[in-house]
């Protein structure tokens, strides 16, 4: 009855003893456990990378990211379907009433900003906007292309987006104080169909996330610029063009000569400090930064960049 009694004590501690093993391994942390985030289309690619480096520097994390049009993921978080999520927005005041409502204080980290790209097709008559151009354009004052010297054509003009949902066209909204898109503009599926919508129609103009055709090194963004043309537009202050134009690289975002610059931010619903918290911490960080750098972007931080230069002494 003995020996019985010790084996038994035996097999309980043990059992107990995997179980707390187990838990330490499925225990949520800031870098430990396993969440759902989603990214507005323009910034997966960007995020993507963002989440493999952080899974390789903390084994025990898993994020996993669903992309989609900024009107779905912000819904999605809503509905508790997602922890976090990476749009080029803030919450409304009517999205955070929802969320305090029950009981969620939604915690918000600017990340980056970007710009918004305008594209045209490789033989497009015109690759320089000036504000007022395009403000024309997608309020409905003007459907044509134009000849060099100002005059209209009999060639219509086609815009197109890469969803009605998207932050990209909700942006342009905003910034023209649009209520009701002209008929020359229309929507696809994704950032990637703008680009082949445009290659393939001579009289069109796209419009995508600059995240798409900011990295020089990054293979999907060279393939991209060598099927159209990045048209470059004039600041808000030189609505007419005549001081020139701009395109969505870093310097002119950083500066702020390009007029279509935004802030990304990512926007966490989680109670407590967990994996979310500890994601978002990390893009916001030294490591995190350098990747938004290296992708074309301007980081929401400071990060130091080292130039070796060279006196010829």
């Amino acid at each position: 009855m003995r020996t019985t009694g010790i084996l038994f004590s035996l097999i309980v501690l043990l059992v107990f003893s995997s179980c707390g093993a187990s838990d330490s391994l499925t225990q949520e942390s800031t870098t430990r456990g396993s969440i759902k985030i989603g990214a507005d289309d323009s910034y997966h690619r960007l995020i993507a990378t963002e989440i493999a480096t952080f899974e390789s520097l903390y084994k025990y994390a898993k994020v996993e990211l669903t992309e989609g049009p900024e009107g779905e993921v912000v819904d999605l978080l809503m509905k508790d379907s997602l922890r976090a999520i990476v749009i080029s927005r803030e919450l409304t005041a009517d999205e955070k009433s929802y969320l305090e409502a029950n009981r969620i204080l939604p915690k918000t980290t600017k990340i980056c900003s970007d710009g918004l790209a305008i594209i045209v097709n490789k033989e497009s008559p015109d690759s320089n906007f000036s504000f007022n151009e395009l403000k024309d354009l997608l309020s409905g004052n003007e459907t044509f292309w134009k000849t060099p010297d100002g005059s209209s054509t009999d060639t219509e003009v086609r815009i197109v987006f890469d969803h009605p949902k998207s932050g990209n066209a909700r942006y342009v909204r905003e910034q023209f104080m649009i209520d009701t898109f002209p008929k020359i503009c229309s929507a696809v599926n994704s950032n990637e169909e703008v680009v082949a919508y445009v290659e393939s129609h001579k009289n069109s103009i796209g419009i995508i996330g600059s995240n798409w055709i900011s990295d020089p090194d990054d293979s999907v963004s060279g393939d991209f610029m060598s099927r159209v043309r990045l048209a470059g537009v004039s600041s808000k202050n030189d609505p007419n063009g005549a001081l020139g134009f701009h395109q969505p690289y870093q310097g002119y975002l950083a500066d702020n000569s390009y007029p279509f610059k935004r802030d990304v931010y990512i926007i966490n619903r989680e109670i407590g400090t967990r994996l979310a918290t500890g994601f978002a911490s990390f893009v916001a960080g030294d490591k995190g930064q350098r990747i938004i750098l290296k992708a074309g972007l301007v980081p929401a931080y400071g990060v130091v960049r080292l130039v070796n230069v060279n006196t010829g002494e």
